[in-house]
């Protein structure tokens, strides 16, 4: 199998329209082909073992994996691009998975390689000398109309464990763009980025036959199958301890392992997660605001038996947790099928995550299930949906201001409106059952003690009160994102970034 099949990104072209201006939905588009002509190769490499004979060793003896890349092969795009991917994009993404992965079996000397090419590229100078690292990966760029954004492959195994040891990352410039000040096209960009640099660890159709037992070394078996569900029959992974992540997330004993992508064709389908259980997972095919990396993601790594993650680094993920095993063996048009992560019609409301509004949406991705697609227009983070939102001077919006989505049909006109998405900041008092939910409406607040209209005093229509415990220990629960890349220290729900760095999430250089 090509490297290209194993590993391509079928995603929109999103980063692209966003750095033209903000629009409402993203643009569909194709994936590329046959982009790394060769399959990657094997390398004999020293490797130490630390769970071998037996031995189990436990999280924190395992050493923090090295990460290394190499940009002297970033030669199309505009210098503001290039600058941009070499001091601001790929560091933070490094960061963070060097603080959030431990490597089983580090290298014990200096990864180097002989052969003049790797990639259909010439071989870094750093690589032929010899670079002290577990991880290196080469970025890249083209100019490229064909329709896809960014791929990522392996170029080399390791012999022993068949684990990646250097990997290619290739952005098109034709659709991707330094963000200037746009905060939000930024960490846009990183969620590109990251679920590339997954790919290259290991999240990949060709790369889940490599994973091994890690106390043994021997490669795993029975853990790709083949499960007939929905009417169709699908892919799915079960490794630990994702299996068991997945059922308890789910609330199912009998979930089989996490299915994997069945549409999108060479590249897309069997590589990635599938949107219709995992909606705004990183994991999964095609870029959308909100998206989170979830533990979910990290499981995939730790069940390759290469790496071992803190799942600190992991984002709260609430899409289908505790809906049970309907959610998963039933089809959207089953009898009885009901569910608040889906919608139907063509309604305006709140994403799963809660970051913004979206309109009700359907694709063959998501098996047909219909779901809020987010619209950053409506999106609470986004300092230019005010120009958008029905009652303005009420509402609040920008990054890290902590506004939320509230759906609801609240208006000043005497007329009945339909439904739409407003951005409010709020509060959760209370503990257990006496939890209530302070919604910030100007100077005043409207409490949601259960879930159900609630009247504005001076308004017609209802916002639509969630139910406060589920809000505030799930879209309402503060926390920081991606635990602040590596670069900070996460206090109360708050990042308190190293010296140089800035942000909400620490993913800024000051």
């Amino acid at each position: 199998m090509k490297i290209y099949k194993a590993l391509t990104l079928c995603l929109f072209a999103v980063l692209a329209t966003l750095a033209l201006g903000h629009t409402n939905e993203d643009t569909p588009i194709k994936c590329a082909h046959n982009l790394f002509k060769e399959d990657p190769q094997l390398l004999e490499v020293q490797e130490e073992f630390l769970s071998d004979e037996g031995r189990h060793l436990a999280t924190a003896t395992y050493p923090n994996m090295r990460i290394n890349a190499d940009f002297t092969r970033l030669t199309q795009g505009t210098t503001e691009f290039k600058n941009y991917v070499k001091n601001d994009l790929v560091p933070p993404v490094i960061d963070y998975f060097e603080a959030a992965l431990k490597i089983k079996q580090p290298l014990t000397s200096a990864l180097k390689l002989t052969s003049k090419s790797i990639c259909s590229l010439s071989t870094p100078t750093a690589l032929l000398s010899g670079v002290t690292t577990d991880f290196f990966v080469i970025v890249s760029s083209t100019e490229d109309t064909e329709n896809w954004v960014a791929s990522a492959g392996a170029c080399f195994l390791s012999t022993t464990t068949k684990r990646p040891l250097v990997a290619r990352m290739l952005f098109n410039m034709v659709y991707t763009k330094a963000p200037g000040n746009d905060v939000l096209l930024h960490e846009k960009n990183m969620y590109l980025t990251m679920h590339e640099m997954i790919h290259a660890l290991g999240f990949a159709g060709s790369s889940f036959a490599n994973f091994i037992n890690p106390s043994t070394g021997k490669a795993l078996t029975g853990h790709i199958k083949s499960v007939f569900v929905n009417g169709a029959t699908r892919t799915v992974l079960n490794v630990a301890p994702l299996t068991e992540k997945l059922r308890k997330h789910f609330g199912c004993n009998t979930i089989p392992g996490a299915f994997m992508e069945d549409d999108g064709g060479a590249g897309t389908e069997g590589s990635h997660f599938e949107r219709r259980y995992f909606m705004y997972e990183t994991m999964t095919s095609g870029v959308i605001h909100g998206r989170r990396i979830s533990e979910f993601s990290l499981a995939v790594l730790e069940g390759s038996g290469w790496y071992e993650p803190n799942y600190a680094y992991a984002e709260p993920f609430y899409f289908g947790q505790g809906t049970g095993c309907d959610f998963i063996n039933k089809a959207c048009s089953a009898k009885g099928f009901s569910f608040d992560e889906f919608c139907a019609g063509s309604d305006r409301g709140c994403t799963a995550a809660g970051r913004g509004g979206g309109v009700c949406t359907v694709d063959t991705r998501s098996d047909d299930c219909s779901y809020y697609f987010p619209v950053l227009d409506y999106d609470c983070e986004n300092p230019e949906a005010s120009a958008s939102a029905r009652i303005p001077s009420m509402e609040s919006f920008g990054r890290g201001v902590g506004s939320r989505c509230f759906s609801g049909n609240l208006t000043t006109s005497t007329k009945t409106s339909t439904q739409t998405t407003f951005c409010f900041k709020f509060n959760c008092v209370g503990t257990g059952t006496a939890t209530t939910l302070e919604v910030l409406f100007g100077t005043t607040k409207l409490v949601c003690k259960k879930e159900g209209p609630l009247k504005a005093s001076g308004y017609n229509g209802n916002l639509n009160c969630p139910d406060p415990l589920t809000y505030c220990n799930t879209v309402g629960k503060k926390y920081c994102p991606r635990n602040c890349m590596g670069r900070g220290t996460c206090v109360n729900n708050t990042c308190k970034c190293n010296t140089g760095f800035t942000g909400i999430d620490c993913a800024l250089n000051k």
